[in-house]
């Protein structure tokens, strides 16, 4: 059974005309949601999924419906969790906070230069990931822009 985000994201891919690809989604961003969580363990440093692929790298103008769709399912688990998390007090808070930033900023980026086919996902990627800052402290708002100035420069 599809889940809602699958059948938007599919439904943005047919409507942008996403069949048609130009470059390969690389292979490390279809993986699991563990993994993207594992590497956004190094942000506000540059992060990269297998070594050397970018967040922003999963985002690739006229990119294939599934890789769309499997990626999008994959990278909004991932922020969800994170949004979750910043409510955590102390470091533990704080670090979601960074991280969650630095993914809606590498998101974002990577988005920049794909004609809108990612939209959807990164409006829901930032809903997800911003979640729990509407009550977080300054100090964790402060690191999530710090993670997010980070993710749009290195993501």
């Amino acid at each position: 059974m599809r889940t809602p985000l699958a059948i938007a994201l599919a439904a943005a891919a047919v409507i942008l005309g996403c069949g048609n690809t130009d470059v390969d989604t690389p292979d490390v961003c279809l993986e699991s949601p563990a993994m993207i969580t594992a590497a956004l363990r190094n942000a506000a440093e540059p992060v990269a999924l297998d070594g050397d692929t970018k967040i922003s790298d999963c985002l690739v103008r006229n990119q294939a419906e599934g890789d769309l769709v499997n990626f999008g399912t994959n990278i909004t688990e991932v922020a969800t969790g994170l949004g979750a998390d910043v409510s955590q007090p102390g470091p533990a808070g704080v670090k979601a906070a960074i991280d969650a930033g630095y993914l809606v900023g590498a998101i974002e980026k990577g988005a920049e230069d794909t004609d809108g086919i990612h939209a959807t996902l990164v409006e829901r990627v930032k809903a997800a990931a911003t979640n729990g800052l509407s009550d977080a402290s300054e100090l964790k708002q402060a690191h999530y822009e710090a993670g997010y100035e980070a993710g749009k420069e290195t993501g």
